[in-house]
């Protein structure tokens, strides 16, 4: 049963000193108080519920101070009156939320909780999220650590529930960085993907294998998107392994000649001797080894359609000039031919080289360089968009699941962990061959940090952290050595309190004393 309150509101003079006298009358009446809230002219308590007569009583007490002007009993004070708007919109929103305190104790959980996971909140309300979310799950790792997260797959079992949801969080902290608990939204999976699948543009469909959400993905989707329908050439550029490909497909599938054929070379694939004629096609018996039936070439396969030139900066000189030709004239000659034939096709066209070097040393035509370069796109590697690997590995995830015949669930904190400190030098190829080869060391629901295979090399800056968190100390040491190392190589860096304080969300007083903590120096 809940417990009730009488609720005044005290009109004043705006002087100083006046709550106080308020109180002492309170307290001279033994009267247990419960909530105050001070505002100019006007005083608002929330007392223990007494009888109308000890209310008549505290109210005659409380006029014959000379500063009171008036007096009325309310329904809610003001911070209820927010708490119960806040509540009532966290109700209404179609997705669980779980608030906690710094002992990840459950202090709130609203209606929709309630309803995906059958418990009633006056069941749960006191007791530790780890009795709710089960054992398999791994967002207890993230909650004690006081991370931040966002749509990370997870597995939550326990006695009424058992299934996939994506979780994400939110560490609360005080003024000086430390837990002041967290707040939890939870998505049931199958519902959320039910959603996603109906509310997907054919556009976005398109690009539903460019895995991402981060600022330089998004934006790179949105130009990629807007200048898809027109017949501009367009120079993908990004290293090795960061999706170029797949960013050219997505392109064709949005433009005018998505039902045309879309064809692909490798310009590096293909020795210097014999690009000419994939590209340009020949007569027959133009030359030794030719097909009696000649060969049309990919420009001419390609008409109406779309030609994918990967490996631009391949191309030898010869073959550039040719290329040229074609983009400036839209004509091919087969080799053996002294004919000329109309051709009609897009150009995309991707390079890891650096294009603007190769020009300064004579290895690449200029003018050719602005005849492709027309609408660039480059792709961030993956060590520049890290905060889309937990939505990498949740992909290939179930993408491996279904491969290699697994059921895998989750991740643990230290796997993803390990995941974000890497450095991928093979950018998104070399993930997905780091995740295939945990899925398949996994015999369990949950990857683990000893079902990874990194290069150590690429690990080598991360080497004390992980020491640190392996070694024998208690956890509070630990979490104070993992502390001292993360400011020593941020003060390393940045050279600036200030700096240092806003990167890592403290206030500079807050810093200063974690310095001093750790007798460290700017």
């Amino acid at each position: 049963m809940m417990k009730k309150y009488i609720r005044l509101s005290i009109e004043t003079e705006d002087k100083i000193g006046v709550t106080l006298k308020i109180l002492g009358k309170i307290y001279s009446r033994h009267i247990s108080l419960n909530s105050v809230e001070v505002f100019s002219k006007r005083v608002n308590i929330q007392i223990e519920d007494i009888e109308s007569q000890e209310i008549k009583d505290i109210t005659n007490d409380l006029m014959q101070l000379e500063d009171v002007i008036s007096i009325k009993e309310i329904k809610l004070l003001e911070f209820e009156k927010s708490s119960k708007r806040l509540e009532a919109i966290i109700d209404s929103v179609d997705e669980g939320v779980i608030a906690l305190n710094p002992k990840l104790e459950i202090e709130f959980f609203n209606d929709y909780s309630e309803k995906i996971f059958d418990y009633d909140k006056t069941e749960l309300l006191g007791k530790n999220i780890k009795s709710f979310l089960g054992k398999s799950t791994n967002l207890i790792g993230f909650l004690e650590q006081g991370k931040n997260y966002d749509n990370i797959e997870t597995f939550i079992q326990n006695e009424r529930v058992e299934g996939r949801y994506l979780a994400s969080g939110r560490a609360i902290k005080d003024d000086d960085g430390y837990s002041a608990g967290a707040v939890l939204t939870i998505k049931d999976y199958k519902k959320a993907k039910e959603l996603a699948d109906i509310v997907i543009s054919s556009e976005d469909d398109q690009f539903k294998d460019i895995i991402g959400n981060s600022n330089a993905i998004y934006n790179l989707k949105k130009i990629a998107k807007a200048v898809a329908k027109s017949d501009s050439t367009i120079l993908i550029r990004g290293e090795s392994g960061t999706g170029k490909e797949l960013f050219a497909r997505a392109i064709k599938n949005l433009s005018q000649r998505e039902n045309q054929r879309f064809i692909t070379i490798n310009c590096a694939a293909i020795p210097d001797s014999l690009i000419e004629s994939e590209l340009f096609g020949y007569e027959k018996g133009s030359f030794t080894g030719a097909l009696n039936s000649g060969k049309l070439g990919l420009f001419k396969e390609a008409d109406k359609g779309t030609l994918f030139l990967d490996e631009i900066g391949e191309l030898s000189l010869t073959t550039q000039a040719k290329l040229l030709r074609v983009l400036q004239e839209g004509v091919v000659r087969r080799i053996g031919s002294s004919k000329e034939e109309k051709v009609d096709v897009r150009i995309i066209c991707a390079t890891h080289r650096n294009l603007e070097e190769m020009i300064e040393k004579g290895m690449f035509r200029e003018d050719l360089y602005y005849r492709l370069n027309v609408i660039p796109l480059e792709i961030p590697p993956l060590r520049d968009r890290k905060e889309d690997i937990p939505l990498l590995v949740s992909y290939f995830v179930q993408k491996m699941n279904k491969k290699l015949n697994k059921s895998v669930g989750s991740t643990s904190m230290v796997f993803l962990e390990r995941l974000m400190s890497y450095e991928y030098t093979g950018n998104i190829r070399e993930l997905e061959n780091i995740m295939e080869r945990a899925m398949n060391l996994c015999e369990g629901a949950i990857l683990s940090e000893e079902h990874l295979m990194l290069n150590p090399a690429k690990e080598k800056d991360n080497e004390k952290a992980f020491e640190i968190i392996r070694s024998e100390a208690s956890l509070k040491k630990q979490l104070e050595d993992i502390e001292k190392q993360i400011l020593l190589n941020n003060i390393e860096t940045d050279m600036s309190i200030r700096k240092t304080a806003k990167k890592l969300g403290l206030s500079h007083t807050a810093l200063i004393n974690k310095l001093k903590k750790y007798n460290l120096k700017m």
